[in-house]
């Protein structure tokens, strides 16, 4: 079976090579970079993991003669064609629950740094103004999963009313007493609204030039989930006008551009993909805006989970089982 890895860290290559000894009837290879880098006389590859680096279209898939597994190191999949994988046979897995912790963690992080209006300045010097307290603010927490429930238990211990927008009801949530409520009035009610929902054609730009303008003024926002759940545009527009006070975004819509817009003016691609880029390098002009490069998950435990649990799925794929987390 042969097996290849993208975007690997220093981290999960060491975890990697250890696997490799104890399984040497597999043939495992090792790429630090994403799947555009894969080598014609590899595509003939079994499974293939990836991360969210690795764009998985049809145009990818096409190069693959023989996949079958794909692991993506991620809770998201956004990244991937799933309705080409289902056509082409190719079974796709995730990892759902490695950083509940961590995630919930970066986002009090973001939050306090929002809320005691602390920055760095062009030069490298700590910036900062008189801020507010968490305690007894409102946070708004959309996405009431596995993240947005430890969100919710850090932000009871700062003493903050707890409003949530769910499908359904969360009783660990509402045992703390968070109440459940519709969009519109999460974002009216909150000082701080925390997305956590995954992106999905629903989600594609839940925050939007309609409802910005329903958020509380002065509020703040806070999106650790996908870039896209907010159209950008919409942001600017609620900064200008300071309904929203601040902005703090490890994930922006098009981060995928980012450093690509004069490759896209040279193919003369589509106006979309330049705009969405453009208004990326516009929100780095804000000094009430802190962006961080999709590192949320970013800690030693998670990336321990994440290639734990995939190297765990590879076991059972090479013994015939079925995998964990296989996406229907």
């Amino acid at each position: 079976m042969k097996i290849l890895m993208f975007d690997v860290s220093d981290l999960e290559n060491e975890r990697i090579r250890k696997f490799a000894d104890e399984n040497k009837e597999l043939d495992i290879k090792v790429y630090r970079t994403d799947v555009t880098a894969v080598k014609d006389e590899d595509c003939d590859a079994d499974v293939i993991s990836i991360f969210i680096n690795s764009a998985i279209k049809r145009e990818n898939l096409e190069r693959f003669t023989r996949l079958k597994f794909i692991l993506t190191r991620s809770t998201g999949f956004d990244h991937i064609d799933i309705n080409e994988c289902k056509n082409r046979g190719i079974k796709v897995c995730n990892v759902p629950d490695y950083g509940d912790a961590t995630v919930a963690e970066f986002v009090f992080f973001l939050a306090l740094c929002l809320m005691r209006g602390t920055r760095l300045d062009r030069t490298g010097e700590i910036k900062t103004t008189p801020g507010r307290e968490l305690n007894g603010k409102t946070i708004g927490i959309i996405g009431a999963g596995r993240i947005g429930t430890r969100v919710a238990e850090i932000a009871k211990a700062f003493r903050m009313r707890i409003l949530y927008d769910s499908h359904r009801n969360n009783q660990i949530i509402d045992g703390m007493g968070g109440l459940k409520v519709g969009l519109d009035e999460l974002l009216s009610s909150s000082d701080i609204v925390s997305l956590h929902v995954p992106l999905t054609d629903e989600t594609y730009h839940l925050i939007n030039k309609d409802n910005i303008k329903r958020f509380k003024p002065g509020s703040f926002i806070i999106n650790t989930s996908r870039g896209a759940t907010i159209d950008t545009e919409a942001l600017i527009e609620g900064l200008d006008s300071g309904t929203i006070a601040g902005a703090a975004l490890d994930v922006i819509e098009g981060e995928e551009f980012s450093g690509r817009e004069m490759e896209i003016i040279r193919k003369k691609e589509n106006y979309d993909m330049l705009r969405i880029a453009l208004e990326g390098n516009i929100l780095r002009r804000y000094e009430n805006v802190i962006l961080t490069p999709h590192i949320a998950y970013n800690t030693h435990e998670a990336l321990g989970r994440i290639i734990d649990e995939t190297l765990e799925n590879l076991s059972s794929i090479a013994s015939g089982k079925e995998p964990r987390n296989q996406l229907d």
